[in-house]
């Protein structure tokens, strides 16, 4: 570890972004790519932890999508050599809990518009045509988000081709829902999985907002053995074309030379005291977010428009996660390992302006969610529960050692976790009855382990401004240097896994990205 190393590609961090890259380019072009993480393990979102015997995800509650033969599938058996084995979530896929109104959300797209059509009868058409412009605003941010990457002649052939649905796509998604349904009730109905993105309607492209509901029409699917299976896989795969994967070592700098990068500097920890090293390589991939490429990573002056995008860019939402250990199965209580979203109003945005009550203890919304009922090889039942909260509650605790910040921060804690559960118990009575662990994370947990700008979960927010203006494309201009992860595409672990596809598909070049989704197909056509 005290020589430089010389590798093709070096991707900095170790989410499925980067993991994505570093594993298509290691098994299409044979790359020796060395993945370096700052954090202790490997897989940024898709990674767990245990405490007492209770393991939980992160980052992964669900996926959609992946339905036998599908391309997103095979994607993932590309990146981890069909390491991944996926269990189909139930079919009440989501429940919806508003003020005297609860909606399942069944994994059928027929079955979904029956359901609201019932619910809603005097809103029928409108309800159709919304499920056909889902799938239109979703087409077009597919599109354009490779467009934002792809060759120029090819990007702008592209770009005249969506301008039919562009208007539509850029649209707010609560400008869209007020223009063609009339009961607000059903409007909050249709909104209810604005948390999977992190804004509320006011805020949220639709083109977003249709690109999350199309992504769960047929379904949720989690991976058996939990999300670690993606990191092993991934490692895997990389290790076995000459490549590496090294946690505990922080990227310090992004080197540039003459507008080139040349490779990375490196502290890493072994004894007492950190060590520092370089590493050399002609292409670097950064799937550390793009605020903290531009901001910490990158030479002052660097990539001036890269700086700019991010600067105009808002962060997105944080959250405080409160893990549980449960002494017998929620199937006791009803539970079938559907996720479940509870809002105490059908205004989006006024629960979206009530966020700082969960300091409180009187969360205005949360999201429920039971790992052990998903996975098949979980051997203890746990459960997790989230809410979206504001950074600057935590801010004065932020240069604290975590695990060391003092009786103030974990009375704080405890104050959450404790309006958390009363949500979960107002809805379930005997809830409370099964717990007997707990521990919370807030967004410090997330801005420590992950270097995201306040803890931020989904990088930077889908605004129509963000989509309008291209702020991120997995190129740069500085030449060699990569973004991958959600900020290339979109938010969620399929976004950032496309973030990655975009990124690696730049790297071989023109041919890239066809090449990389003809190898998926061959997977997915491959799977038993």
């Amino acid at each position: 570890m005290d020589v430089t190393q010389e590798y093709d590609v070096i991707v900095v961090g170790s989410g499925i972004g980067g993991l994505a890259a570093a594993g298509i380019l290691a098994r299409l072009e044979g790359k020796r790519v060395l993945v370096l993480e700052s954090h202790f393990k490997l897989g940024g979102f898709t990674h767990t932890f245990q405490r007492k015997g209770f393991h939980w995800d992160v980052g992964i509650h669900y996926l959609g999508g992946l339905r036998q033969g599908s391309t997103l599938r095979g994607l993932f058996d590309l990146v981890t050599g069909g390491g991944v084995k996926w269990q189909q979530m139930p079919h009440v896929l989501e429940v919806f809990h508003y003020p005297d109104l609860t909606f399942e959300v069944p994994s059928d797209p027929r079955e979904y518009a029956a359901a609201l059509v019932a619910a809603f009868p005097d809103e029928a058409e409108g309800i159709a045509r919304y499920f056909s412009d889902v799938r239109r605003a979703s087409d077009w941010y597919g599109r354009e988000t490779y467009r934002w990457s792809a060759p120029g002649v090819l990007r702008a052939g592209m770009g005249l081709a969506g301008l039919r649905d562009r208007g539509l796509a850029l649209m707010t998604t609560q400008d869209y829902l007020e223009q063609h349904l009339t009961d607000p009730r059903l409007r909050a109905v249709l909104a209810s999985q604005w948390g999977d993105y992190g804004l509320p309607p006011s805020r949220s492209a639709f083109s977003v907002h249709a690109l999350v509901v199309q992504h769960y029409l047929h379904g949720g699917w989690y991976p058996v053995g939990t999300s670690r299976t993606i990191a092993d896989g991934a490692k895997e795969v990389i290790e076995s074309r000459g490549g590496a994967c090294l946690v505990d070592h922080t990227v310090e700098e992004i080197l540039v030379e003459r507008g080139r990068v040349t490779g990375v500097s490196v502290s890493y920890k072994k004894g007492r005291g950190p060590r520092h090293t370089t590493f050399h390589a002609p292409v670097v991939i950064s799937d550390a977010g793009a605020h903290t490429t531009a901001t910490r990573l990158l030479p002052a002056g660097r990539a001036p428009r890269l700086t700019a995008a991010v600067a105009a860019a808002e962060p997105s939402a944080s959250t405080v996660t409160l893990y549980l250990g449960l002494r017998d199965s929620p199937a006791t209580l009803g539970f079938t390992g559907a996720n479940h979203w509870y809002f105490d109003s059908f205004d989006h945005d006024d629960v979206r302006a009530r966020w700082g009550d969960v300091l409180e203890g009187r969360p205005p919304g949360a999201y429920l969610s039971f790992p052990s009922l998903k996975d098949s090889e979980a051997h203890r039942h746990t459960a997790e529960v989230i809410a979206f909260v504001g950074y600057g509650a935590f801010a004065p605790w932020r240069d604290e050692a975590w695990m060391r910040r003092g009786p103030a921060y974990e009375d704080l804690k405890t104050r959450i976790g404790e309006g958390l559960l009363d949500v979960v118990e107002r809805h379930h009575p005997g809830f409370r009855d099964l717990v007997v662990f707990s521990e919370l994370s807030t967004p410090l947990t997330v801005e420590g382990f992950t270097g995201h700008r306040e803890g931020g979960i989904y990088g930077l927010a889908a605004t129509p401004q963000r989509i309008r203006d291209h702020l991120v494309p997995a190129t740069t201009e500085v030449d060699g240097l990569y973004i991958a992860g959600a900020d290339a595409c979109s938010p969620g672990v399929a976004g950032a896994l496309m973030g990655g596809v975009f990124a690696a598909g730049a790297v071989i070049g023109a041919k890239g990205f066809p090449t990389i989704m003809g190898a998926a197909r061959r997977e997915a056509r491959a799977e038993p």
